[in-house]
């Protein structure tokens, strides 16, 4: 009998009766076997004890609260590190910080920068105890990493005729590979759900890629809809609108779209000549750990 289990939900289900038992993950055939039901027993109890734990809080996606992990977590770890690596230039030479296209994020000092970029990196990449709030500069600057990621990627294609082979794809491989483990995800959760796989992949083609492709709106595509899963909304592309509006107008549409009044009010931390230096090395500790 060969049952398959979702690594997404854990829900096993039946695909065929034959024994011996076997546990398979994904839509692989490889897996675990058990050869009489006491140790398919054993193996059910373990998954319940472990549903019944309840889970670590760490960054609220549309999906629900989770810890970013695999190549997800390679990919944005990448970006975070870069963006802080341009940062500790400005130490030195007093540059301007990152300028990403995020308007929330762009203008703000390199300092308050790295301090948003090292609290992302602990509420993205690692288990914590409670969910960071969503506010319209912690959610700018989510943006920033995944526009930083496309940054590099068109830095990559301009050089792609110059740049050693070891390194002409990089960035583009880790956006495939991130890109390619969204999409069994989204394969695994319509199995356990019942639904054509094929309906929950609109547009399929335009979700595959090639890390030797130079297609800038394709890659820009792919890298938009990879933060989508990360992002909760995207209510800070609005700060300016709600700033600039009266207030009265400002709170009305705050209340329809559901947005509390302190979510474009909040400010980014500022640390002080001595706290750059943690930052800095709280920040590389984070990014350099293997991925989960």
């Amino acid at each position: 009998m060969i049952l398959r289990q979702s690594r997404v939900t854990r829900v096993i289900w039946l695909i065929s009766a034959a024994e011996p038992i076997k546990i398979c993950s994904g839509r692989s055939n490889r897996g675990t076997v058990f050869t009489d039901w006491g140790g398919y027993a054993a193996y059910q109890i373990l998954l319940r004890t472990e549903l019944l734990v309840e889970p670590q809080m760490t960054w609220q996606t549309p999906s629900g609260n989770r810890t970013l992990s695999g190549h997800e977590s390679e990919l944005v770890r990448h970006s975070i590190a870069n963006m802080v690596e341009e940062l500790a230039s400005c130490r030195e030479t007093d540059d301007s910080p990152c300028i990403c296209g995020i308007a929330l994020f762009d203008e703000l000092t390199w300092t308050q920068q790295l301090a948003i970029l090292e609290r992302l990196a602990n509420y993205l990449l690692q288990r914590t105890h409670e969910t960071l709030e969503l506010t319209g500069v912690h959610e700018a600057a989510v943006a920033a990493i995944y526009r930083n990621i496309l940054q590099q990627i068109e830095i990559e294609i301009e050089l792609d005729d110059v740049s050693p082979t070891q390194f002409r794809h990089q960035w583009r491989e880790l956006v495939v590979a991130a890109n390619e483990e969204a999409r069994d995800a989204v394969m695994d959760s319509t199995i356990v759900s019942g639904a054509d796989a094929s309906l929950s992949l609109d547009d399929s083609d335009d979700h595959v890629i090639s890390a030797d492709s130079t297609d800038i709106e394709k890659w820009e595509w792919i890298v938009e809809s990879l933060a989508d899963q990360v992002l909760w909304d995207r209510d800070f592309e609005m700060a300016g609108d709600m700033i600039d509006a009266p207030p009265e107008q400002a709170a009305a549409l705050r209340a329809m779209l559901g947005i509390n009044s302190e979510y474009y009010t909040a400010i980014a931390p500022d640390p002080t000549d001595s706290q750059v230096d943690q930052l800095f090395d709280s920040v590389h500790d984070l990014t350099r750990r293997k991925p989960r």
